[in-house]
């Protein structure tokens, strides 16, 4: 065996760790994001439920801001699980591939 195979071979097994190193830090962002819109979803559901339970105890007459803030939460609650219905399809797309 020569010495240039070997060489070869470390250059390859360089640019993988590359590969997968950059597949990580890409993993971690849509992770983080993800986990962003969690919380976003969750601040909005309870300013939804704050208002609506102001609204119910008579603590504020504006009904428009109690309808928006439903309808934004709903609307968070809508993406955030077509989010996870997303990144599930693409881990199971990624647990079928062959290596």
């Amino acid at each position: 065996m020569r010495i240039g195979d070997i060489s070869s071979v470390n250059h390859l097994l360089s640019n993988e760790k590359n590969i997968k190193s950059e597949s990580k830090q890409v993993f971690e962002d849509i992770y983080k994001a993800a986990i962003g819109q969690l919380e976003e979803t969750n601040v909005l559901q309870k300013q939804s439920e704050q208002l609506t339970t102001d609204f119910a105890a008579g603590k504020t007459d504006n009904i428009a801001d109690v309808l928006i803030a439903s309808k934004k939460a709903t609307i968070a609650i809508q993406y955030t699980v077509r989010l996870r219905d997303k990144l599930m399809d693409a881990y199971n797309e990624i647990m079928r591939m062959q290596v």
